[in-house]
């Protein structure tokens, strides 16, 4: 056990305390009990027993709840530092030292000298007159002694009618209580699918719970009847028995739970807010893991591994492998589905994976098809809909072919164009490494090649407007006169009366020979036409060549007319500005937050705690998922519940805590920069001002 110097200094000054508190406590129990004492003296008056017997018996329960009391008060010696530290604050050092006492090894020991010897410091400058005052108690005492000495005196001349007359006098000025809330038990029972426990929460501030969870509300309330309000409406709760009321309802949304008791008379006491925050059950997330990207095959020879996993928040019902082959060309597709047999690896029942083979040489497939393939994931929640995850394709190549657009494919050749420089450059690196790679590989990655080269060629054509007429070029280097002259009216426009146009014909073919070859697959001739290609693309796009159309200048501006006539009679059109759209929400804001303000300034009222519980529903109204809003919500709630229990503490931390996340949320609704902008009225007057001072240098003045 570790020693500190100052330990037992600070063990004195406990002890010294625990004892002051142990014997305070046994005063204000034997007061209590003296109290007692005297109703018994006068019972047992009453009722006829010796005067000894009433007097011991009273003696009897004076020391009986003095004793409990001071057990008590020794049984909790542990709360003396805690107790000590709200009168004379330390910065919590005296509550953490008296822990490490008992447990030293919970901290290294220069650490714990540390905080023994601060707390002793403390301890040492702490008057226990002050922490723990002996007037109150003492005084009780000495109240309770004289008043039971007093009644034992006078006991035998104490009429019993006159007794009983008080007892029926105190009777007949009793009153009905006001309707109040006591305690509110939620029994929270999830969807059935979830597969989870139903739980009980007594007197929650808040309630999170999974969407289309079942609330049971068992209130116990001193009311005629009960209401309970959400955001979709409100309902009277039915009674079970007396003071106990039921209601049930399924959370579907964020909002809140209003329940306020009613009198016979129809008056209200003050309502209870439970937030309510309902989160929703996301849909699974399934992705393709292997080979996760596009391929492009020559051949269809061989079945496709194909690795996928899924998880979910609560648990996955079904993971399967879908495939989708597109086959034909022009406006006749055919489209086949499948599904493939996967072999499935439950992690757990929120994750799962599995793998299976893609079966794409068992289906037929031509050059130009392709399989467009995905994993599809649910839940267990009913009327779900599968999710799937990015789709991937197999195509297999064939010269001239792109692939078609329109399907669930991933766009990211579309998303990252690729140029002619590219092309070439992937071009020159599959030529410096086909000696180390295989046929296969070299094939594989040739095609893939060729469908890129494809791609650049298709943009090219889509630029121009549409598939050029190549049959109109009797060679590489010329065009037909015959199919020139026929369009005379794409001549006369001017559209083909330029060398950048041809250049890109020619571009065009240098790209469809560069496909062709890499296919195959050659790869230096397809370079060759490929950098064939690309010089033509720089001829097309020099500063002399012009691809659009260019329209004829039929007007042209009168410069002599430029900077004449007067600008005496003109001004600036007054036309009105339109207001700036108010912020709902802010607006709704400010004025909880002026509510709030005028409820901290009144203190602790008549109708203190149903303003706080009014406050805190109008601000869950407004965004019951925001933190901020529940921050709030959850403040004014607290102070609610203080100003009913007479706590006027609790009551007014619970609304200096809404005060400033109030603020805090009203600050951040502010734009900007906001105090800097200009009203409208003043832009009238700027205005204004600019057209006197126009007409003044128009004529002459100043």
């Amino acid at each position: 056990m570790v020693a500190w110097p100052d330990a037992p200094v600070l063990e004195g000054f406990l002890r010294r305390a625990t004892r002051r508190r142990v014997g305070l406590a046994t005063a204000t129990g034997a007061a209590a009990g003296l109290a007692g004492g005297v109703v018994v003296v006068v019972a047992g008056r009453l009722i006829g027993w010796p005067p000894a017997v009433a007097v011991v018996l009273s003696i009897g329960l004076a020391a009986s709840v003095a004793a409990w009391r001071a057990a008590a008060t020794s049984r909790r010696a542990a709360a003396t530092a805690r107790l000590v530290e709200r009168v004379a604050p330390a910065h919590n050092v005296l509550v953490t030292a008296a822990e490490l006492i008992t447990a030293p090894g919970r901290v290294p020991a220069p650490i714990g000298a540390r905080v023994v010897a601060d707390a002793t410091r403390a301890a040492t400058t702490t008057d226990l007159a002050r922490v723990f005052p002996a007037a109150r108690p003492v005084g009780l005492l000495a109240a309770a002694a004289v008043a039971w000495g007093v009644t034992v005196v006078a006991a035998g001349r104490l009429p019993v009618a006159g007794l009983a007359g008080g007892d029926a006098a105190s009777g007949a000025g009793t009153t009905a209580a006001a309707p109040a809330i006591g305690a509110v038990h939620v029994r929270v029972t999830p969807p059935a699918y979830t597969g989870r426990a139903a739980e009980t929460l007594d007197d929650p501030p808040r309630l999170e719970v999974l969407a289309g969870s079942r609330l049971d509300l068992d209130v116990d309330a001193t009311a005629a009847t009960l209401t309970v309000e959400t955001m979709a409406g409100s309902g009277a709760a039915t009674g079970d028995g007396p003071a106990r009321f039921r209601a049930s309802l399924v959370a579907d949304r964020d909002g809140f739970i209003a329940i306020e008791p009613h009198a016979a008379d129809g008056s209200s006491g003050t309502r209870r807010i439970l937030g309510l925050v309902v989160t929703p059950d996301r849909a699974p997330a399934v992705r393709i893991t292997e080979p996760a990207r596009d391929l492009f095959l020559a051949q269809a020879d061989r079945a496709l591994d194909v690795a996928l996993e899924a998880d979910d928040d609560l648990g996955l019902k079904t993971l399967a492998l879908t495939y989708t082959k597109v086959s034909g060309s022009g406006e006749n597709f055919a489209f086949t589905s499948g599904e493939v047999v996967v072999a499935v690896t439950r992690t757990s029942d929120r994750a799962w994976s599995a793998t299976g083979a893609l079966p794409i040489d068992t289906l037929g497939l031509e050059p130009g098809d392709m399989v467009v393939y995905r994993g599809v994931a649910t839940d267990a929640r009913p009327g779900a809909t599968p999710v799937e995850s990015d789709a991937f394709i197999v195509e297999i190549t064939a010269p001239g072919s792109v692939a078609a657009e329109g399907f669930a494919i991933d766009d990211q050749r579309d998303r990252y164009a690729l140029s002619q420089r590219m092309v070439i450059i992937k071009t020159e690196r599959l030529l410096a490494r086909r000696a180390s790679m295989t046929p296969e590989a070299v094939a594989e990655e040739a095609a893939s090649i060729a469908a890129e080269q494809r791609q650049v060629r298709a943009e090219f054509v889509f630029m121009m407007g549409g598939e050029l007429e190549e049959a109109a070029v009797t060679d590489i280097l010329s065009l037909d006169e015959e199919a020139h002259a026929e369009n005379d009216a794409d001549i006369a426009a001017g559209r083909n009366a330029n060398q950048g146009r041809l250049e890109i014909v020619r571009a065009l073919r240098f790209m469809s020979q560069a496909a062709a070859a890499l296919v195959v697959p050659e790869i230096p001739p397809a370079l060759d036409a490929e950098r064939q290609a690309l010089d033509a693309l720089q001829r097309a796009f020099t500063r002399s060549r012009y691809i659009l159309r260019t329209m004829t200048q039929r007007e042209s501006l009168d410069l002599a007319r430029r900077m004449t006539g007067t600008l005496a009679d003109l001004g600036q059109g007054r036309r009105p500005a339109p207001e700036p759209a108010a912020d709902p929400t802010a607006a709704a804001l400010r004025t909880a937050l002026a509510r709030t303000a005028s409820l901290a300034a009144g203190g602790a009222t008549t109708g203190a705690a149903a303003e706080a519980a009014a406050i805190a529903q109008d601000v869950l109204r407004l965004d019951p998922g925001a933190d901020a809003v529940r921050r709030v919500a959850d403040a004014l709630t607290g102070a609610a519940r203080a100003f009913d229990a007479g706590d006027a503490a609790a009551a007014r931390d619970g609304v200096d805590q809404a005060l400033v996340a109030l603020s805090a949320a009203v600050r951040a609704r502010v734009p900007r920069g906001a105090g800097a902008v200009a009203g409208t009225e003043s832009d009238r007057l700027q205005g204004a001002l600019a057209d006197a001072m126009r007409g003044t240098r128009a004529g002459g003045g100043r």
